[in-house]
C-alpha cells in the first residue's frame, strides 16, 4: 500500500482522534481531546502530522518542542504516535505483513517529526513512557535508542 506523511489539517482531526483513542471512555472525553488536537495545529511549538493512504488518514504523530537545560536550548518530545490497527483491512491476506507495514508507517511518521524538530532548532528528540513502551518497533526503526526510561535520538 502506498502512503505519504504530511502536515495535519483541521479536517484530519476526527480521524486522528479515532486512531489515538482506541478505547474512548466517553464521547465527552473524545470531544475534549479533539479540541486539544485541533488547537495544537496552530501552536508553533507543536507539529502534528498524519499518514494518508487512498485519501484516508491511517496514522498520526504529535511532536512538542520544550526548553532544555542539558543538551541545548530545545528538545522535541513525541507525545503521540498511532497507526490504524488494520491498515489493509480490505485485504485480510497476511497479518505479519500488516504488522511490518504498520511499523514502517510509524517509523515514517517519527522521521517526519524528527525533521520538524531539527528545523525548529532541537538537538534531541525524546519519547517517554508509556509511548516508548507501547510503540518500540517503529521508534527503534526510526533510529531511537533506549536511554533510561525513554527512547532518545540525537539530531543536532
Amino acid at each position: 500500500m502506498e502512503y505519504h506523511v504530511r502536515s495535519a489539517r483541521l479536517t484530519d482531526v476526527d480521524a486522528a482522534i479515532r486512531i489515538l483513542m482506541r478505547d474512548p471512555a466517553s464521547t465527552e472525553e473524545q470531544r475534549d481531546d479533539a479540541d486539544r488536537l485541533r488547537n495544537l495545529l496552530f501552536v508553533p511549538s507543536a507539529t502534528v502530522v498524519v499518514a494518508e493512504a487512498e485519501r484516508r488518514v491511517i496514522g498520526v504523530g504529535v511532536l512538542s518542542i520544550r526548553p532544555s537545560v542539558r543538551s541545548g536550548p530545545f528538545i522535541g518530545v513525541i507525545d503521540e504516535l498511532g497507526v490504524e490497527a488494520a491498515v489493509g483491512r480490505h485485504e485480510s491476506v497476511a497479518r505479519a505483513a500488516d504488522a511490518t507495514q504498520r511499523n514502517a508507517i510509524g517509523a515514517s511518521i517519527a522521521e517526519h517529526l524528527v525533521v520538524s524538530a531539527r528545523n525548529k532548532g532541537c538537538t534531541r528528540v525524546d519519547v517517554t513512557d508509556p509511548l516508548a513502551s507501547a510503540e518500540p518497533a517503529p521508534l527503534k526503526r526510526a533510529g531511537f535508542a533506549r536511554r533510561g526510561a525513554l527512547l532518545s535520538r540525537a539530531i543536532g
